[in-house]
């Protein structure tokens, strides 16, 4: 496994990657097998929900919203296809929350709690590679800063 471009993933606190984005030799926990091999990062967009707040005197016949709860996204990750490890991560899809931090080369960091919402593999063309993608579905508030400390644990 190993990291692109400085970028590293971190599980339960602990790096799976060092700076320069080669591998750890330490085994973090059974989720660092589904992280390896990252080609591209989509960070996720934080949405919120509309609320209909309409009425009949509503002005000029125009429909009136506000802001509802707030949306944490899904971060997708390409991965190079490694079929043992597409294998576990299709075992961990909807498994218990974890902490997600991605590590960026300026020292910033981005973390979130999340579990694993999609494990997708074998997309290619006749000159390519074989690709997967993963989705880490985040649960609560996504923070970022340059240090690591776990985010609060959501509510169940």
């Amino acid at each position: 496994m190993a990291g692109i471009g400085g970028f590293g993933i971190r599980v339960n606190g602990k790096e799976n990657f060092n700076v320069s984005g080669n591998t750890s030799a330490e085994t973090v926990t059974s989720l660092s097998a589904y992280v390896g091999d990252i080609t591209s990062i989509s960070m996720p967009e934080v949405t919120v929900g509309d609320i209909d707040v309409s009425s009949f005197d509503s002005a000029s016949n125009f429909m009136e919203y506000v802001g509802g709860q707030k949306e944490p996204g899904t971060l997708d990750m390409e991965v190079n296809y490694v079929p043992a490890d597409l294998v576990d991560a299709i075992a961990a899809v909807g498994e218990a929350n974890e902490v997600w931090q991605l590590s960026f080369p300026d020292g910033s960091i981005f973390k979130s709690n999340g579990y694993i919402n999609k494990a997708v593999g074998g997309s290619t063309d006749p000159n390519g590679k074989i690709s997967g993608v993963l989705g880490i579905k985040l649960s609560g508030i996504p923070t970022q800063s340059t240090s690591f400390t776990a985010p609060a644990a959501p509510a169940v």
